[in-house]
């Protein structure tokens, strides 16, 4: 997939905050209900392990601002470091 976008035009990104992870799974949830779809189902089963196979794809002025950085920074395990 990567390799087919123009990056000129848009940029991808994995989903990288709850608030993308939500909309997503919105979107995988009104298509499993509404079309029937089992590939839908399955992917909810299993979201764990399917979350992380989706991209976004997005303007490049909403990659990476500072708001997706930010809430990825937030939302990521702080590092612990020992002092000597």
């Amino acid at each position: 997939f990567p390799s087919k976008v123009n990056p000129e035009i848009v940029r991808i990104q994995r989903v990288q905050t709850s608030a993308g992870e939500e909309q997503l799974k919105t979107l995988v949830q009104n298509h499993a209900r509404l079309a029937g779809s089992s590939k839908a189902k399955r992917i909810l089963d299993n979201w764990d392990a399917s979350l992380p196979l989706f991209w976004q794809v997005v303007p490049p002025s909403e990659a990476y601002t500072d708001e997706v950085v930010a809430a990825a920074l937030k939302e990521a395990p702080m590092p612990v470091t020992a002092s000597s």
